[in-house]
Order: structure tokens, then C-alpha cells, then sequence
């Protein structure tokens, strides 16, 4: 090992860190790790190993944006180099997160007749922050928390509580209570279900309305009540369970969300009122998300349906233009479409096969890798039974996450309509350089509407789309969002002649 890592004097540590090779993501995070590992093990004063940390931050604030950038690139977990990429910036976060804890403990034991109480409130105030980054950063990167982080996280807050610590905090930043709180609402929000984006706005929103959260205990209730438990001895985020003063300790505590939930209430309303065609688009993804976490800060989705487990492979092909490359025979080429702008495109990639773990009739549990096919919360996919081209279902990615060891991924997908049909659409309103783009036609139902999925935001009510299927080409126009991710939309449409 380069004695370079053990190293504990401040300026040839500062100087080694300046030499990393920041370009090089992987090494560069290897070596970061290794030298934060050794960093927490070794016995050093509490004093040197803050300054010392203190130049390990600031490396991290110099790679991780990198770090981040190269994650954000490919936005999927399809990629193994994305996999392992998103671990290494799980497991340095956690590193920061167990050298501050180890700071605390050893500042906290230390007595001392000069000994100030400020320094060990703002150190504990930094603590929780760096919880708060891991748990933000894992969440980003659809990964589980370390183990014991929550227990940690309930420890920490129990002793700021018994200390009188909870109102206190850094200068002109969040209270150690806030930050907790912060924790709390992050932990319960189910954030393997949504994109980048939206996980971004919920992150913020989280951080705007946590403080008006409440912790209740336990004892003071008066009656039974449903709600989310946050119990201190646990290593678990709050969940939903039937809560009761004679059957739980002291150190339970009802997690009261009614005064956020009206004001999510009231804004969804707002935005549903401010609604017009020109900002259709981002305020239909702002009402789907608040609709969303109103839902589940009120109570968490539960399974519709008995799940039966099962041992079997499914292939899968994932996106538009991928299912659209398959329905269309394995051919670029639609009658109509020039034959040098279709012969530019390279195939997708091959299919993969991931094991079923569990299975219903709207959906499926799948685990394995998926080689590349681009897996992300709000993906299409189309399933196939290996050899029973019959059976193919389109489905959506509900949501998706890495397992712990970081070699198999974990989703769930429901069903939405048998094999489409593949299309190609163009507003009729057009730009120079406009062209055809990959559409799919959903599989008509009796007394159903027509259906058209097409990648992004096309939607904006009674647009006009040329319409391209074989050799025919038809005017339509999209009258109601009839099902969207981050990713496309599905729209009902009739023929123009209909308006």
C-alpha cells in the first residue's frame, strides 16, 4: 500500500490529494476510499483527524461534480459502468458520514474543564448534514442506504434531544431538528420511483416543507391511530403501521404529515387553476408529482394484488425506439420513410434476459443485469416470454433499484397494453429540419379510444400530427393525456376530420 495513504501529516496529505488523477473516475475514487477507510481506522486526536477530513471534503468537492456528471450522461443503470460508478459515490459518502460520527464520539468523550459545548453542537449539526448527503446521494443513485444508517441517524437525534441540541444548529443553516425531520420525509418517500428530474423538485420540496412536520410521542396520544411510526430503536426509516401508547416505548414517535399535506393540497390546487395550453406540459408533470406525494405522505401504496412467486426468465427491450425497431420486424425502414435516413441508424441493443422473482397479473418483480438496455424509473419495455412472441406485453419501469452488492438490479414494471404497433408522427406544424419521429400505436379496444405513445412532450391538446402507418398517411389530432412518465406520453387521438 502507497504509505502516501496513511499518511496523517496535513500538508503532504493536501499534497497527494492534489496529485489524484481526478479524470480518471474510477481510480481516482478507489483511491479516495482506500484513503478514507484508513483515515476512520487508525487512532489519531480527534482535533487532526477533523483538519484531515477537512482536506478530504474539499478533494470531494473537486471530483464528485465529475463524478456526478459522468452519472447523469448515461442516466440509466443498464450501464455497468454507471453501476459502479453510482456505488463509489454511495460508499464515499458514507465514508464522510462514519469519520464525522467518529469525530463526535471521540470530541463528545473527551472532558475537559475548558471544553466549549458550541464546537460539539456545530459538529453534530455537521454529522447529520452528512447523513442528509449520504441519504440524498444514495437516493439519486437508486441505491439502499448503508447498513445501520437509520439507527444511526434515530441515535444521533435521541442524543441531541437529550443533550437540549434540537433548536441549535450552524450559523444562518438548518436546526439539528430540521435536518432530522429532512431525513425522516426523504426516507418514506419512495424516490426508486421517480426520474432525476422529479427527484430533484420532491429533494426540494422535502427541504422547503420538512420543518413543518411534527414528531409526536408515542405516550402523548391519546387514542390508536394509523400513521408513520418512527421508532429510535430500529434500524428503519418511519413505516406506516397501526400505532397504539400501551404497545411501544418510550422512544417511539408518530410522524404527523397533515400540515404538509394541505399545503401540497392547496398548491396542486393553485396549478390546476394556472393550467393553460402554453405550460400544459410542465405543469401536468408538477400536478402528476404532488399528486403523487399527497398520495403517499397521506398513506403508501399498497400491493392491489397477491403476488405468486415464480422461477423464470423474461426477455425485455427497453425505450421507444428500441420496442418500435422490434415491432417494425427489426427494420429502421417504414414504407415512406427515405431509405438513406433509415439506413444511418444503428440497431438497437440486443435484448436481455432478467429473472422473474415474482409476478401478477398487471406486472412483473424483475432482478439481473441488463446488459444494455437502458433501465430507469418511467421506461418503456417491452416483455417477452423467451419463444413466446405471443405472449409480449408493453409495460412501464415503476421503479427501479440497485442491489446492495451492486451486481444485479431490481425493478418492478406493470403492464399497460399488448405488442403496439409501429408508427411515424410529425406535427403539421413543422420547423426546417423537422422530420418523422418513432411512434406506437396501442392496440385498439371497442369503445376505447385510439392511443399513440411517442417519446417526450408532443402533447398539448388538439395538436395536429401527420400520421404515418405502412403506406397510408392520415392528419390527427391528440385530444386528452391519457397516461405520461418523464419519458413519453400516451394520447388518445382522433382523425382531424372529426374537429
Amino acid at each position: 500500500m502507497d504509505p502516501l495513504l496513511i499518511d496523517t501529516q496535513p500538508d503532504s496529505v493536501a499534497a497527494w490529494l492534489d496529485r489524484l488523477p481526478f479524470t480518471d473516475l474510477p481510480e481516482c475514487g478507489r483511491l479516495l476510499s482506500q484513503s478514507l477507510q484508513n483515515l476512520s481506522r487508525i487512532a489519531l486526536d480527534s482535533h487532526l483527524r477533523h483538519k484531515l477530513l477537512k482536506l478530504y471534503l474539499k478533494a470531494l468537492d473537486r471530483y464528485y461534480p465529475l463524478l456526478e456528471n459522468e452519472i447523469r450522461q448515461h442516466d440509466s443503470l443498464g450501464n455497468q459502468k454507471v453501476r459502479q460508478l453510482a456505488l463509489l459515490s454511495v460508499e464515499l459518502f458514507a465514508l464522510i458520514f462514519i469519520t464525522f460520527k467518529q469525530i463526535l464520539h471521540d470530541r463528545l468523550n473527551k472532558r475537559s474543564l475548558l471544553d466549549r459545548e458550541q464546537p460539539k453542537i456545530e459538529l453534530m449539526a455537521y454529522t447529520m448534514m452528512a447523513a442528509r448527503q449520504l441519504l440524498s446521494i444514495s437516493q439519486q443513485c437508486y441505491c439502499p442506504t448503508p447498513p445501520e444508517f437509520w439507527y444511526d441517524c434515530h441515535q444521533l437525534h435521541a442524543f441531541a434531544r437529550g443533550r437540549g441540541w434540537l433548536d441549535k444548529g450552524l450559523a444562518n443553516d438548518d436546526t439539528i431538528q430540521t435536518i432530522y425531520l429532512q431525513l425522516l420525509l426523504m426516507g418514506l418517500t419512495s424516490s426508486n420511483r421517480l426520474a432525476p428530474t422529479e427527484q430533484a423538485l420532491s429533494r426540494q420540496l422535502i427541504f422547503d416543507l420538512a420543518p413543518k412536520s411534527r414528531l409526536i410521542p408515542v405516550e402523548a396520544l391519546s387514542q390508536a391511530v394509523h400513521g408513520y411510526l418512527v421508532d429510535q430503536q430500529i434500524d428503519s426509516p418511519p413505516r406506516f403501521l397501526p400505532i397504539s401508547a400501551n404497545k411501544l416505548g418510550p422512544n417511539c414517535f408518530l410522524f404527523d404529515l397533515e400540515p404538509l399535506r394541505d399545503i401540497l393540497e392547496k398548491s396542486r390546487e393553485a396549478l390546476q387553476k394556472a393550467q393553460n395550453n402554453r405550460q400544459q406540459g410542465l405543469m401536468t408533470d408538477e400536478l402528476q408529482l404532488l399528486s403523487m406525494l399527497v398520495e403517499e405522505w397521506h398513506q403508501p401504496k399498497r400491493r392491489r394484488h397477491p403476488r405468486l412467486k415464480t422461477q423464470a426468465i423474461v426477455e425485455i427491450i427497453a425505450s421507444v425506439p428500441g420496442v418500435w425497431f422490434h415491432c417494425n420486424d427489426l427494420s429502421w425502414q417504414l414504407p415512406g420513410m427515405e431509405e438513406e435516413s433509415a439506413g444511418r441508424l444503428r440497431a438497437p441493443p440486443p435484448p436481455c434476459l432478467l429473472a422473474i422473482a415474482n409476478q401478477n397479473d398487471n406486472g412483473l418483480l424483475l432482478h439481473g443485469l441488463p446488459r444494455e438496455q437502458s433501465l430507469r424509473a418511467g421506461e418503456l419495455l417491452l416483455t417477452t416470454p423467451p419463444g413466446q412472441a405471443e405472449n409480449a406485453r408493453l409495460a412501464i419501469v415503476r421503479w427501479i433499484s440497485l442491489r446492495a452488492d451492486g451486481r444485479e438490479i431490481e425493478c418492478g414494471v406493470e403492464f399497460i397494453a399488448p405488442p403496439p404497433h409501429a408508427v411515424l408522427a410529425m406535427p403539421s406544424i413543422t420547423h426546417a429540419g423537422d422530420s418523422f419521429q418513432f411512434a406506437l400505436r396501442l392496440e385498439e379496444r371497442p369503445g376505447t379510444p385510439k392511443l399513440l405513445l411517442m417519446a417526450g412532450r408532443p402533447y398539448s391538446q388538439l395538436r395536429e400530427f401527420h400520421l404515418r402507418d405502412g403506406e397510408q398517411e392520415t392528419l390527427i389530432r391528440v385530444s386528452r393525456l391519457h397516461l405520461q412518465t418523464p419519458l413519453f406520453q400516451i394520447m388518445e387521438y382522433r382523425n382531424s376530420n372529426h374537429f
